[in-house]
C-alpha cells in the first residue's frame, strides 16, 4: 500500500526588515532648500514641520538664499499731500501675496523719525531696500536752490539716520557757496550687498560755473568732495547745463545732460568725469531716457519716444570691440506700448524709472473718459526679453520701485 503523501509547506528564510531612509542631515536640507526657486517655493517648504521651520529661518541659511534669489518687485513708494504710501503689486502677479505682507508689516507714512523740525518727508529715491526721504519740500523756495535734510531709513525695521547737510566749508573748498547752488539732485549709492548695513548718498551740486559730487558715508557720518570740475572743462556746447537725475551702472554714475546728445559719467572708482555721445537728434525725438545694464559689461539705454505711430521704448547698446574702443550705440529693439499694453483710449504713457533689469511705465488716463482707468496703471517692461506686465495701479503720478523680499526672509537694512 502506497505512503500517503504528506504536504509541506515551503519554508520561509528569514528576510532583512526594510532599509529605513537615511535621515536628512541639516546641511543635506540646507543644500535642497537652497534649489528651490522662489521665496514662495521656501515659504509654502517651512510650513512642513518644525525642523523645516528651524532652518528656513536660520540668518546664515537667509543669507545663502537670497544671494541665490535676486530681490522681488514689492511694489512703489507713492508721495501724496504730506504722507508717503506704498502701492504693493496686485494680483495676479506672483508677487503680490509677498507685497501684501510688506504693506502690513512696515511703515511706509515714515511716522517713526523723531527730532524733525517738519512733519513732511517725501521718499525721493529706494534702494538695496533702503529709503532716501527729503524734509519740507513743501515749503521750499522754488526761486532759489535748497539743500533740503535728508534721511535714510529701513521701513520695515523702522530704523533710520538723518543725514547732516553739506557743510560750508566743504562746498568752499571746491569753489561753491550755497547762494550760488542752482541745483542739488541726492540718491542712494547702490552697494551691491544686501547684508550690508552701511549706505552712502550721492548729492550732486550745481553752480553757474563749477560741479561737485559730494558724498556721505554712514560709518565715517561725514561728507566728502568724490569729484569737483569747472563746466567749461567739459566740453559742452552750452554755458550752464542742467543735469537729469543721476543713475549707477557697473559701479559708475550717469547723468544725461538736458537739451543736449550727452551723457556725463564719473566713475566711482577713478573719480574721473568723461562724457559720452548719444544717437544724433535723440535729445528731439526722446521724452525719457533710462541707462541700465545690458550685460557682460556693456551699457545699455531705454529711450521713451513719442510719435505719429505712438508711443514706443527704444532700447540701445552702447558696443565695444575687443580692444575696449568704443564703437556707437546700436538699436537692439523697439517695444510700442500701445500694441503690447492693450489699453484703449488716449491717455498717455511716462517711462518714470528703472532698476533690476526693468523699466517701469505709467499709463494716465488724462484723455480718457474710460472709469475702468480712474488711476494711473503700472507696467514693467522687462529689458533682456522686452515682457511687458500690468503690475500695479497709483492714485499719484510721482511713484519709485521698491525691491525687497517677504518680510520673514528680509535682513535689516540699518
Amino acid at each position: 500500500m502506497a505512503s500517503p503523501v504528506r504536504s509541506t509547506t515551503p519554508r520561509l528564510e528569514p528576510t532583512e526588515s526594510p532599509r529605513q531612509p537615511a535621515a536628512l542631515t541639516d546641511d543635506l536640507l540646507e543644500e535642497i532648500f537652497l534649489r528651490l526657486e522662489s521665496y514662495a517655493d521656501l515659504a509654502r517648504a517651512s510650513t512642513a514641520c518644525a525642523s523645516f521651520r528651524r532652518l528656513a529661518a536660520d540668518p546664515d541659511f537667509l543669507r545663502r538664499f537670497r544671494s541665490r534669489h535676486p530681490p522681488l518687485l514689492l511694489g512703489f513708494l507713492c508721495f501724496k499731500v504730506q504722507v508717503g504710501c506704498f502701492q504693493p503689486v496686485l494680483a495676479p502677479h506672483p508677487n503680490a501675496p509677498a507685497a501684501h505682507a510688506l504693506g502690513s508689516a512696515a511703515d511706509f507714512s515714515f511716522g517713526f523719525l523723531e527730532d524733525s523740525t517738519d512733519p513732511v518727508w517725501a521718499p525721493c529715491n529706494v534702494c538695496d531696500g533702503r529709503v532716501l526721504l527729503v524734509n519740507g519740500i513743501l515749503y521750499c523756495d522754488f526761486s532759489r536752490c535748497v539743500l533740503w535734510d535728508l534721511a535714510v531709513c529701513d521701513p520695515l525695521s523702522r530704523q533710520y539716520l538723518h543725514v547732516p547737510r553739506i557743510p560750508e566749508d566743504l562746498l568752499a573748498s571746491v569753489q561753491i557757496k550755497e547762494r550760488d547752488i542752482h541745483d542739488a539732485d541726492a540718491e542712494l549709492v547702490p552697494s551691491g550687498d544686501w547684508e550690508d548695513t552701511s549706505f552712502r548718498v550721492l548729492r550732486t551740486v550745481n553752480s553757474s560755473a563749477r560741479l561737485a559730487v559730494c558724498v556721505f558715508s554712514s560709518t565715517s557720518g561725514c561728507w566728502s568732495v568724490a569729484a569737483s570740475t569747472r563746466w567749461d572743462a567739459l566740453g559742452f556746447s552750452v554755458q550752464r547745463p542742467k543735469l537729469a537725475t543721476p543713475q549707477f551702472v557697473y559701479g559708475s554714475c550717469y547723468w544725461k545732460v538736458k537739451t543736449l546728445d550727452k551723457l556725463l559719467k564719473l566713475d566711482m572708482n577713478t573719480l574721473v568725469f568723461s562724457t559720452i555721445d548719444l544717437p544724433p537728434g535723440l535729445e528731439r525725438r526722446s521724452t525719457n531716457t533710462a541707462i541700465v545694464e545690458a550685460g557682460e559689461g556693456n551699457l545699455g539705454m531705454c529711450s521713451q519716444i513719442c510719435d505719429a505711430n505712438g508711443t514706443s521704448v527704444d532700447y540701445y547698446i552702447f558696443m565695444q570691440n575687443l580692444s575696449g574702443r568704443t564703437n556707437g550705440w546700436h538699436m537692439k529693439n523697439t517695444t510700442r506700448l500701445s500694441d503690447t499694453t492693450r489699453l484703449s483710449g488716449h491717455g498717455v504713457y511716462y517711462m518714470f524709472g528703472s532698476a533690476e533689469g526693468y523699466v517701469f511705465i505709467l499709463y494716465s488716463p488724462q484723455f480718457s473718459n474710460e472709469p475702468q482707468y480712474d488711476e494711473f496703471v503700472c507696467f514693467s517692461l522687462e529689458i533682456n526679453t522686452s515682457n511687458i506686465e500690468r503690475v500695479s495701479s497709483h492714485e499719484y503720478s510721482f511713484a519709485t520701485p521698491y525691491f525687497g523680499f517677504p518680510p520673514s526672509m528680509s535682513p535689516r537694512r540699518m
